[in-house]
């Protein structure tokens, strides 16, 4: 008999590994020891030789759904004497070097418990188990014991202990675990702030009954507040809208089980996957041709083909949803343009103006967090992550970096999608979506995350990336941390960092083949000073060449062109020297007359494709202020593929002219909109035809640079038909690459980042290489 020692790591804590490998190893027979440590966790086991290689091939089969394995190690040690099996306090010595493990939607074995009158944890709202419930959200240090989440106060009752230490008992070692002997307590206040008299076991009922009578309530979930009111109340919607500043803007669905998710919703088996995973998205779906709560959903998503939907992913907002059994409004509980509330106290100041009472709890939330959202394109089902967020992050986002690249980096990330990338000890550690920077208190929520992540991992970066604009607010906020770290600050391009996540993504970096990169989306500030968003890079040895792009036209007016689409419109119009009088209809003669001379004198140009998605909805009369972002082209997108869906096969595209500079020229796609539009041509076969336009622009560039592979990145592949028509029209002929655990929005700029700076370490290690060995010739 001998020793061994066993060390897993990847993400291993939070998931029942430790009962896993206890139970494992109790039915081999084994004695020894199983830990969590800072760094994994630790197996010391006394078993032969061909016994451990059975043991760790059983580990690798067998581990928990939720796990993710990155490394086993085994080494036999100096023998030590074992009577039995035991699971040992965590060792805390070293520093961490672990995959933080996201929050986990309620699984079928508790849902089974909350609705069974016979259990002793019967509709109580905080039921968890080792393989479900809170933990990102609720962690406080590494590694992940109840004495370092928010469970630290929490003393387990007899009956909860004895589950804890029972090998036998789904709970056991389960360090969320509480029940309505030990419980999390919660409560309710009213609008004036004021605790109502509600009993503890009464408040969800009390909600309930409150959501009926056409009341708004906030409810504290795994990551946040949640305003929560009846979708069939029309009137209790508007007044939702109406209080939270968002006319048309999209609300998400809660429904109470998937058989009444079927019965208003085409449902795929992509879809329902997402919907019933452990990461519980948001999942836009599309309405049945008749489905059963046919009046509400127009309210919901007004003009859109599609609603975001999901189930239930935390004990009490399933209690909330069963009771009442019909769909819910759910929205993140949050002032416009800021990050989700997720503490008691900010609740009480702020979601009163919103809701009419409030359901609070005392188990903290470390981690804010909003749910994260998902569509798949209706052919191809292509996945697109929108929203990367509760359920997804952080998690690990390593792909082709080496693992032995060994320098601490921390790259901010951009402006409006914010979230923050961390290499830390051969690992990476992405953020979850932090939101919209320009707003104060999202600022303030970057700064906290990204402390928390930092205190949790120990981690000092030895470099800071930042985007190359000076005036975002990662950027400044980036050189200030440099600068009291008193280490460099690079530049990485907003878009070569879209393009550096998706190669990377896909194992792209050490391809021989040259690789083109079509990055379409909104902004980013160019190296030559101008606004991109229309770029072709192609990619090889490990260079990234800009190509071709859009033929610049004037941007004008800041952020104020990104909010109107007529302004898009009427400086494309002004670039291609196109008249279009009916546009001068959506302004007033002084607007006209100003923003001639604007565009007159304007220095600044961009070659934004996502601007261009603006100025054709406004000229097709689809929208011409935004209400919130993306909306024009969303409308875009839903007219053409309602055109698309009712015809037999389409493939008719606008002309353009890719020159021999490589800019494309657009006069020709505006012209014939112009004309379309003069002769009356349905606006649905307008947006097909510009959807059509926008691929064979890909096409065009990808036959001159001549590759075989293309890969996407920017907000403009969001758009699901777009996605569909690049598959079908250059599947046979190109090898396609998308985001896969990323969204292709800036979301995915703070990796792209961390990639872009690996790369060129890793040319200049290379080169170092190659010179050293040429010197020994």
């Amino acid at each position: 008999m001998r020793s061994y020692h066993i060390h897993i790591k990847g993400r291993v804590q939070g998931i029942g590994y430790r009962p896993f490998i206890y139970s494992l190893a109790l039915k081999s027979g084994w004695v020894g020891t199983v830990s969590n440590t800072l760094d994994g966790v630790h197996i010391i086991m006394n078993c032969e030789l061909c016994s451990v290689s059975k043991f760790v091939k059983q580990i690798r089969e067998l581990s928990p759904k939720q796990s993710l394995i990155t490394d086993i190690h085994t080494e036999e040690i100096e023998y030590r004497a074992f009577s039995d099996f035991k699971i040992v306090d965590s060792n805390l010595e070293g520093t961490p070097d672990l995959l933080i493990t996201p929050d986990f939607a309620i699984c079928d074995p508790c849902k089974s418990e909350l609705f069974d009158p016979g259990n002793r944890r019967f509709e109580y709202p905080f039921i968890t188990c080792t393989c479900c419930g809170p933990r990102f959200s609720i962690e406080t240090a590494l590694p992940y014991d109840r004495q370092r989440t928010s469970m630290e106060t929490f003393r387990m009752c007899s009956a909860c202990t004895r589950e804890y230490h029972d090998p036998t008992n789904e709970r056991f070692y389960a360090q969320t675990n509480t029940c309505p002997d030990c419980k999390i307590s919660q409560w309710v206040i009213d609008a004036t702030g004021s605790k109502l008299e509600v009993e503890d076991e009464e408040v969800i009922d009390f909600a309930c009954r409150k959501i009926h009578e056409g009341n708004s309530i906030a409810v504290k979930g795994i990551g946040g507040f949640l305003l929560i009111c009846d979708a069939g109340n029309r009137d209790r919607v508007l007044e939702l809208r109406k209080k939270k500043h968002r006319p048309s803007k999209p609300f998400a669905l809660l429904y109470p089980d998937l058989e009444s998710i079927k019965k208003d919703f085409i449902l795929a088996g992509a879809e329902e996957a997402e919907l019933t995973g452990a990461k519980a998205p948001i999942v836009l779906l599309e309405p049945k041709e008749n489905p059963n709560n046919a009046a509400l959903l127009t309210a919901i998503a007004p003009g859109l083909d599609r609603l975001g939907v999901m189930l239930p992913y935390a004990p009490v907002l399933l209690l909330i949803a069963r009771k009442l059994g019909r769909p819910l409004v759910a929205t993140s509980g949050n002032i416009k343009g800021s990050p989700i509330i997720y503490s008691n106290e900010e609740a009480v100041g702020s979601l009163s103006n919103f809701a009419d009472y409030i359901v609070l709890n005392n188990r903290d939330i470390q981690v804010p967090q909003d749910d994260s959202v998902v569509k798949f394109s209706r052919l191809h089902k292509q996945k697109v992550i929108i929203r990367r967020s509760r359920g997804y992050a952080p998690g690990l986002m390593q792909h082709a970096l080496d693992p032995l690249f060994d320098d601490q980096v921390l790259a901010m990330g951009a402006l409006l999608k914010s979230t923050f990338s961390i290499w830390n000890r051969g690992r990476c550690h992405t953020s979850q979506f932090l939101g919209d920077t320009t707003e104060f208190d999202a600022q303030i929520s970057f700064e906290k995350t990204l402390k928390h992540f930092m205190n949790m991992l120990q981690f000092r970066p030895e470099a800071i990336i930042v985007d190359k604009h000076p005036a975002y607010f990662t950027t400044q906020f980036g050189r200030e941390l440099a600068a009291s770290y008193e280490i460099p600050v690079v530049e990485i391009q907003h878009h070569k960092a879209h393009l550096w996540a998706v190669l990377a993504e896909n194992n792209l970096l050490e391809a021989d083949e040259k690789i083109l990169g079509a990055i379409l989306d909104g902004t980013g500030m160019g190296s030559d000073g101008a606004v991109w968003g229309g770029e072709f890079f192609t990619y090889e040895a490990g260079k990234l060449s800009r190509t071709s792009h859009l033929k610049y036209y004037p941007h004008i007016l800041g952020d104020k062109m990104a909010y109107e689409p007529r302004l898009s419109a009427l400086s494309l119009l002004h670039a291609t020297n196109m008249n279009f009088s009916r546009e001068k209809d959506h302004f007033t003669e002084e607007e006209i007359e100003y923003y001639r001379k604007v565009l007159e004198n304007s220095s600044l140009c961009t070659s934004s494709v996502g601007r261009v998605f603006d100025a054709v909805s406004s000229l097709l009369d689809f929208c011409h202020i935004n209400t919130y972002e993306g909306e024009a082209a969303m409308y875009l997108e839903c007219s053409a593929q309602e055109f698309i869906d009712e015809s037999t096969s389409f493939h008719d595209h606008y002309s353009f002219e890719l020159m021999q500079s490589g800019s494309i020229e657009l006069s020709k796609l505006v012209t014939g909109i112009l004309d379309d539009v003069m002769k009356g041509v349905h606006r649905g076969k307008i947006s097909a035809k510009f959807h059509n336009t926008l691929v064979r622009m890909v096409e065009s560039v990808a036959r001159r640079s001549g590759v075989k592979s293309i890969a996407f990145s920017g907000g403009v592949f969001q758009n699901g038909l777009l996605l569909d028509l690049i598959i079908e029209k250059l599947g046979s002929e190109f090898n396609l690459y998308f985001h896969k655990e990323l969204s292709p929005n800036d979301e995915c700029i703070s990796y792209g980042q961390l990639v872009g700076y690996y790369a060129k370490r890793a040319l200049t290690f290379r080169a170092e290489k190659n010179s050293n060995l040429k010197s020994l010739v």
